[in-house]
């Protein structure tokens, strides 16, 4: 395991949390409001803060399994298997203008083995190919890989991905 840097995983997470904690706080805040003084645009408000609270949350769950990934690899990159899911990120030596035949091949190859060992170790089989439960990442990490979330979770005895098929269709493929 190489050594790397924990301080800007726990900078993010704790960024993350206190983002959370005012978002929180506003939403209170509204929420007197409407109690109050009930309008419909108060309502609108409170839906919005609702909504962002729980992107503002979705951040600090990434941030946190961030975080938990560097500290077991030592490596921005890896899978972490808990609580019935399988969350993580790999990179990936993907050429411009890859066969979609040959792109699924690249991501077995770099993550079958290691999506496999994750779902051995939460005591089910895989439901799909590897590339199935991944998500393109806008960009590149700094040796040109192409950066995939990957995401599954248990149903029964079987690790589902849990990546919809709309956000795969949003990178354009």
């Amino acid at each position: 395991m190489s050594s790397i840097d924990l301080s800007r995983y726990e900078a993010d997470l704790a960024a993350a949390e206190a983002e959370v904690k005012r978002i929180r706080g506003e939403n209170a805040k509204l929420a007197d409001t409407l109690r109050g003084a009930p309008k419909e645009a108060s309502r609108e408000h409170l839906r919005r803060g609702a909504a962002s609270l729980a992107a503002a949350k979705e951040r600090a769950e990434a941030a946190r399994v961030a975080l938990r990934i560097a500290q077991e690899t030592g490596s921005p990159y890896g899978l972490l298997a808990r609580e019935g899911r399988v969350v993580g990120t790999v990179a990936v030596a993907i050429p411009v203008g890859t066969p979609s035949a040959d792109r699924a091949r690249l991501i077995d190859e770099a993550l079958g083995a290691e999506l496999t060992s994750a779902a051995s170790a939460l005591g089910v089989v895989l439901a799909a190919p590897a590339e199935r439960y991944t998500r393109e990442r806008p960009g590149r990490d700094p040796d040109g890989r192409t950066l995939l979330d990957v995401a599954g979770h248990v149903e029964g005895d079987v690790l589902m991905p849990a990546v919809s098929r709309a956000a795969k269709g949003a990178r354009g493929r």
